[in-house]
């Protein structure tokens, strides 16, 4: 019954975050700039809900836990969303926030019916909880791959670009980074990783031939 009630909620969360496909859509259809500038508005006016939620003075639903005292991930994903569009070119840019708006809805959902999954929200002993379980990092990494390959038909990426997408949003996902005390929300590692990787991996080939 633990689990039905994880995985209902986690349905509920990923309904929201698949609210993110209006980013890759925007980018195809109204092009970065556009897109960055209505990012850049709802980002400003989430910050001021945001600020509003931590004095107490609002609740929002689907708040994690964890995430009641500190800023929630949904800043994380907007915010990374934002770069992803403003440092990437578009379809390295579409396939990064597909990874994350997909490959990461895969993810949690894998992990809200398996234990130690939430590598993020409570401090684990040192080298254990870090990681995690292989079926969900296998979930988010045969994900993004199958992703990035059916996204190629109109980005045009190559099979070792979106793979190396994919191992970078999986890693991004599936291990906890700490920065001080702090964990590095997903949220924004997963599109910046991935798309850092992959712009790497599309530029680097050029500079071979050269």
């Amino acid at each position: 019954m633990e689990w039905r009630a994880k995985l209902v909620k986690e349905v509920r969360r990923k309904a929201i975050h698949l609210t993110g496909l209006s980013v890759p859509l925007g980018i195809i259809l109204l092009g970065r700039t556009v897109t960055a500038s209505v990012i850049a508005l709802v980002l400003a006016a989430s910050l001021l809900l945001e600020v509003a939620r931590l004095k107490g003075k609002i609740r929002l639903p689907e708040v994690r836990d964890h995430e009641e005292t500190k800023v929630a991930s949904y800043i994380y994903y907007m915010t990374g969303s934002l770069f992803c569009v403003l440092l990437f070119s578009p379809m390295v840019a579409v396939t990064a926030m597909l990874f994350l708006i997909l490959g990461d809805t895969v993810s949690g959902l894998a992990g809200s019916i398996l234990k130690n999954c939430d590598v993020r929200g409570t401090l684990a002993p040192a080298g254990r909880g870090r990681i995690k379980p292989l079926p969900v990092v296998a979930a988010m990494f045969i994900a993004c791959l199958l992703i990035g390959y059916l996204a190629s038909g109109f980005s045009g990426l190559s099979f070792p670009v979106y793979l190396a997408g994919a191992a970078a949003a999986t890693f991004a996902d599936g291990v906890a980074i700490i920065v001080g005390k702090r964990s590095l929300d997903d949220n924004f590692s997963i599109p910046i990783f991935s798309g850092a990787l992959m712009s790497a991996v599309t530029i680097i080939p050029h500079y071979i031939l050269l």
